[in-house]
């Protein structure tokens, strides 16, 4: 009875196990962009950036703006989801979950021309680098064909994850085709996960209860910095070059729960009753993220212009990011993330016509970082994206409005199984292999206003 158990309940528990986790982008690096024109170029503009959004694409460009007077950037709407369907013909039924919200977003400013002279210029932002909330409650129940049997299976999943990046960016003109800048950003990192599973058995020759609780908060300050250097040599040609510095911790803390329980078989089958629970108020926490280089490039054919980037994502060694040493029966619990080396790459292009009206359009790539290891860690997501952006921008009293959406597709495999019970417990059987497909559209609308 216990096979067949096993798989039944498991098969319950599949799709409800991996729906909540697999949407969270922690991991891909250019799933967001900044700034409405930004945004409709699928972040293309590392070398031909001359509004706010420079403060964090290219500082050196900056300088080089006519008036940046104030950028407001608003992704309206953002739906995000993954389907789930088995890639070994076995019980489980394919599945989806959806979230919908709203976007991150970039606010920036300048401050007084005259603080620094015509040209320098100073100036604020604040970025959304990641965010993710979702609350999942899944389950399944059932009868056993060949007992007769009732099993019920319940997953919850849930996430609230944000890192905020506010800075200052100062930026000088060298020459009428140079500039150079750098902007320092205060980081904040907060995540707080929950994963939650139970399944019950009853019926001819026993019964089975089980429950696997852990959840985990950690916040973390940390700083960077990113230097970039803008080129303009002549009308037709833009070109540009950043390096992000790797971060520089400076204080956190967390806090890490774990439960454990067992009740049911003996007859030797054992098991009957364990117990196991703990809270550690006290954990350690740290986040890090590596250096990077980009380069970028704009090339202007009359009334259209091609724009090129290009970014390599430095590796992160392996690294504890909560360390909590475990209390009232609750083992020691590392949570940890490693990191592997990233290169992404995109074009986009801009059309302007003679009304003002122009049409925007890009592709790029956005590769996953996170790099298994054994051990829990933190990183959920574990697929590569590709980037489809298109939209258009016009004048409107003033002010610049852009209109647009984007579109983001990946997948990939992943073994699921029922976390945190000791080995031994039936509801475990096999770990099925699923196919995981993910997809994400962004809808834009944006202001320029002063530029």
């Amino acid at each position: 009875m216990r096979t067949r158990t096993s798989r039944l309940v498991i098969a319950g528990l599949a799709i409800a196990c991996f729906a909540g986790p697999a949407a969270a982008q922690d991991a891909n690096y250019w799933t967001i962009q900044y700034g409405p024109v930004a945004q409709l170029l699928g972040g293309q503009v590392v070398g031909s950036t001359r509004d706010l959004s420079a403060t964090y694409y290219n500082p050196g460009g900056l300088a080089l703006a006519k008036n940046p007077a104030f950028l407001l950037s608003v992704q309206t709407v953002l739906l995000q989801g993954v389907s789930v369907d088995s890639t070994g013909g076995g019980p489980l039924t394919p599945a989806s979950a959806w979230t919908l919200g709203v976007a991150p977003s970039l606010i920036a400013g300048t401050f007084p021309k005259g603080w620094f002279g015509e040209d320098t210029r100073l100036a604020w932002s604040y970025l959304t680098r990641q965010q993710f909330n979702v609350l999942i409650d899944s389950g399944a129940v059932g009868n056993l064909p060949a007992s007769g049997a009732r099993y019920g299976a319940e997953s919850l999943f849930s996430q609230s994850m944000t890192e905020g990046w506010g800075g200052l960016t100062l930026s000088h003109r060298l020459s009428d085709s140079w500039g150079l800048g750098i902007t320092a950003y205060g980081v904040y990192r907060g995540q707080q996960t929950r994963r939650e599973e139970n399944a019950q058995l009853g019926g001819p020759g026993g019964g089975l209860t089980a429950l696997a609780v852990k959840d985990f908060n950690y916040y973390h300050w940390r700083t960077l910095a990113k230097v970039g250097v803008a080129w303009d040599p002549d009308r037709s040609i833009k070109l540009g070059l950043t390096v992000t510095t790797p971060s520089l911790g400076l204080f956190g803390g967390g806090k890490s729960g774990y439960t454990q329980s067992v009740n049911g078989f003996d007859g030797n089958g054992n098991l009957v009753n364990v117990l196991s629970n703990g809270l550690d108020e006290d954990a350690q926490a740290e986040y890090r993220s590596g250096a990077s280089i980009a380069g970028g490039a704009a090339w202007r054919l009359g009334e259209t212009t091609l724009h090129f980037s290009g970014e390599w994502f430095a590796p992160v060694s392996r690294y504890a990011v909560l360390t909590s040493a475990g209390s009232a029966g609750a083992p020691p619990v590392e949570l940890s993330q490693e990191l592997k080396g990233v290169f992404n790459a995109g074009a986009g292009f801009e059309h302007k016509f003679s009304s003002g009206t122009a049409v925007y359009g890009a592709f790029a790539t956005d590769f996953n970082a996170a790099k298994g290891a054994p051990g829990p860690g933190i990183n959920a997501s574990n697929w590569n994206l590709l980037h489809l952006t298109a939209g258009t921008a016009f004048n409107v009293k003033g002010s610049h409005l852009t209109l647009g959406g984007s579109y983001a597709f990946g997948s990939s495999t992943r073994q699921l199984g029922f976390e945190g019970l000791p080995p031994e417990t039936p509801v475990l059987g096999d770990r099925p292999t699923v196919g995981v497909h993910y997809n994400r559209l962004t809808f834009v609308l944006g202001f320029v206003f002063g530029g």
